[in-house]
């Protein structure tokens, strides 16, 4: 990942006269239902905002100025919570314009990708940090801390099924080009680093879990095993059956929760997706075994 000082390696990138909106949408097996109601309104917001040149850094910033935002007025108490709901469904629209304008814009960067996941993780460990200063007393903290964690591996094991299933069924030939840095060399390399603090480390041990899962189950190494028998174990049901707890739905749910004045209920919710995510990998076991069977 060695980049050049170039003003190309550097993905300084002028904008386009036209915004190809309809690739702003990210390309998914599934996407989460509340993106797909919300695509009219994203498109569009596409549109005005690619056309005015705004660098899609800028706006990750802004969303996670928003999230910190929302997290200080939650902490301030209930005179704050709509306005800390509305903050927040302003970022999750946001969050899911960065990369749309990237795309529309043909501004997709390395640099763009590190930013944006490791300031959502740095607002929603602030988020969990609020939401203890609202809980039940004493257990308020661990609770807070346990749906924090709950959540990172939620999203990581998502991020990773998802590429896992796109992997095994990428028809692309040839290597495809390395997107630009989009950033001085420093910049980069300081957001990288950050990401491989925050979330290298259950990435990489999500997927080895997952291989080693299916190693046991299938009696025989991931890499070596036939094509077909890995496109059962990451067929659409592993990655669709998760993809409706990403973020922009766990935000909407959050907002929801203050507007209730109940604002500890969505680290209860958190805690209650941990086990739905268990479930559904014991389902999908289930399912996994039931193929083989058929196959022998």
């Amino acid at each position: 990942m060695a980049a050049t000082g170039s003003s190309q390696a550097e993905g300084v990138v002028p904008t386009p006269a036209v915004v190809d909106v309809a690739a702003a949408a990210k390309p998914r097996p599934r996407s989460e239902l509340l993106l797909r109601a919300l695509r009219p309104l994203l498109d569009a917001l596409v549109g005005v905002l690619g056309r005015t040149g705004v660098h899609p850094h800028a706006i990750v910033l802004t969303h996670a100025g928003l999230g910190v935002v929302a997290a200080l007025l939650i902490a301030l108490g209930p005179t704050g919570w709509l306005w800390a709901a509305l903050l927040l469904q302003v970022k999750m629209l946001l969050d899911n314009l960065d990369g749309g304008v990237a795309r529309a814009t043909g501004r997709i960067t390395r640099t763009g990708r590190y930013l944006d996941s490791v300031l959502d993780t740095l607002v929603n460990l602030l988020l969990f940090a609020a939401l203890a200063l609202q809980g039940p007393g004493a257990w308020a903290w661990p609770l807070a801390a346990l749906a924090a964690l709950v959540l990172m591996l939620v999203l990581s094991l998502d991020f990773n099924l998802e590429q896992r299933y796109k992997a095994l069924r990428s028809t692309a030939a040839g290597r495809v080009p390395a997107e630009p840095i989009g950033a001085p060399v420093q910049v980069y390399q300081l957001l990288r680093g950050a990401y491989e603090a925050l979330l290298g480390p259950q990435d990489r041990l999500l997927a080895r879990a997952d291989e080693a899962l299916f190693e046991r189950l299938a009696g025989q190494r991931y890499d070596r095993a036939p094509l077909d028998v890995r496109l059962a174990w990451s067929d659409l049901f592993s990655t669709a059956t998760l993809v409706n707890l990403g973020l922009s739905t766990q935000l909407l749910l959050l907002g929801l929760c203050l507007v209730l004045d109940v604002p500890f209920a969505y680290v209860w919710f958190v805690l209650a997706s941990g086990l739905y995510v268990l479930a559904v990998q014991a389902l999908r076991v289930w399912r996994f075994l039931r193929y083989l069977q058929v196959r022998a």
